[in-house]
């Protein structure tokens, strides 16, 4: 195995940590923006509750991409850094926006103004944040970032992040991230059966959606990313879309 493979195997191991750990709780202040009706108070203290032990321990894992990247691979983190610039500082106001406004709601004034304020916040940022991670990954499954081999970026600030393509996997990660959020909490919630029935039911509808969003991204890889594309229609194509769907269908199953 050689040095990039050993890298890029931990780069992927850390994304998709992240995705499953912090990506819930980025669903969690999603459910927390949309908590409607008259169990609403009690689906944010749920929330809260689930996310206070690790949603800042969770960001480890973003830090360790960041740094491993950095380490290995300058020129690209130069080149990533430089072209998708705007989502980036994006992405890195969001986190702390997400961050600071949970903590003022849990420690600060107890005003109720200003407690929907944060609210506000925390759940806006915690919409914004994953649909740029998404789409950034888009922009980089594109193609369309061009840089010279010592790191300067000669396609622009605006290729990759822009395309329908990308756009759509930022759509799929939020959704993603819902699924995630609602089914852990689901979980959590097996002391209150209504509250728990609320968010089994969020987490059916959020899969159900999300089937529609992985077939658009598909879709949109033929003309957005068609070096993804052609991966993805080679011959074990068929094989991945049965583990796929198994692995939703028992979900579903389970959540059921």
């Amino acid at each position: 195995m050689t040095y990039i493979t050993i890298i890029a195997v931990i780069l992927l191991g850390s994304l998709v940590i992240y995705a499953l750990t912090g990506g819930a709780d980025y669903g969690g202040g999603m459910w927390d923006l949309l908590a409607r009706g008259p169990r609403a108070e009690q689906q944010r203290k749920l929330i809260e509750h689930a996310i206070k032990p690790i949603w800042e321990a969770n960001h480890v894992w973003l830090i360790l991409i960041i740094t491993v990247l950095f380490t290995a691979f300058p020129a690209g983190f130069g080149a990533i850094m430089t072209a998708l610039h705007i989502p980036m500082t994006l992405i890195l106001i969001g986190v702390v926006l997400r961050g600071s406004s949970f903590i003022f709601r849990s420690y600060g004034s107890t005003d109720e103004r200003a407690q929907r304020v944060w609210s506000r916040v925390f759940g806006a940022a915690s919409f914004l944040t994953p649909f740029l991670l998404g789409l950034c990954v888009g922009a980089l499954s594109s193609g369309d970032i061009q840089a010279t081999t010592s790191g300067e970026v000669t396609s622009g600030f605006f290729a990759g992040w822009t395309s329908p393509f990308a756009i759509s996997c930022g759509l799929f990660a939020q959704g993603l991230f819902a699924l995630l959020a609602a089914t852990y909490l689901t979980v959590d919630a097996a002391d209150v059966s209504e509250v728990q029935d609320d968010f089994r039911l969020r987490a059916m509808i959020s899969e159900l959606l999300l089937a529609p969003a992985a077939a658009l991204v598909f879709v949109l890889a033929m003309e957005g990313a068609p070096m993804l594309f052609e991966r993805l229609t080679d011959w074990w194509t068929p094989w991945l879309l049965a583990a796929t769907s198994l692995s939703a269908i028992t979900a579903l199953f389970a959540l059921w």
